[in-house]
């Protein structure tokens, strides 16, 4: 089950564990570098336990992630006709599959650098941060960050990669699903339930 999604979403959380010594004057610049700052040194860890790991890991998403507006997004349309026992259950099984497909992937942070190299801001409270990542012996990959800021908080609510939006890529194989079970959202718990309750 969503194994574009597990390659593109594996490819994005590597990003946020690396360190960038640069300094930047932009906020959502910084932003972005101190996650990778406090992820590398946080995440990446030896001798720690796999539910200190996890622990450390569902802390950083909250602090990096709106992940309620982005699972919001990832139902479509769909987001119209869920009841709020749904909504309330989905946006739990979404971070619990994040949590458990993705905290072992910090495991080993050796052999890859990241750099963010420029942000630009599209609106008063929306900014993109580009940014790439280098891995031996692998071309460059590029990477842009989409980062909303509100009473001066900053979240990350999308990521592109070489391209490819995260949000986009989620929200078409969870409507896939979705679609898969008579357009009822309950199809795509269910898939989510299984998916979390095997690991």
């Amino acid at each position: 089950m969503l194994r574009t999604t597990m390659l593109l979403l594996t490819t994005l959380f590597i990003f946020t564990g690396f360190p960038n010594t640069a300094a930047f004057s932009a906020p959502a610049d910084r932003f972005i570098e101190q996650l990778a700052n406090k992820a590398f040194t946080s995440l990446g860890q030896k001798g720690i336990s796999e539910k200190e790991r996890s622990d450390r890991f569902t802390s950083f998403l909250d602090e990096a992630f709106d992940l309620e507006r982005i699972g919001r997004f990832t139902l479509g349309r769909y987001i119209r006709i869920a009841t709020t026992n749904e909504k309330e259950e989905f946006i739990n099984l979404f971070k619990k599959f994040v949590v458990q497909a993705y905290v072992n992937r910090f495991k080993d942070l050796s052999g890859k650098t990241f750099r963010v190299l420029a942000a630009r801001e599209l609106s008063a409270t929306n900014s993109l941060v580009l940014s790439e990542l280098r891995v031996k012996g692998k071309p460059t990959i590029k990477v842009n960050w989409r980062v909303i800021t509100k009473d001066a908080t900053h979240k990350i609510v999308d990521v592109m990669i070489e391209g490819i939006s995260m949000s986009v890529t989620l929200r078409d194989e969870f409507v896939a699903v979705i679609r898969k079970n008579r357009g009822k959202v309950g199809g795509l718990i269910n898939a989510l339930r299984k998916k979390t309750s095997s690991q």
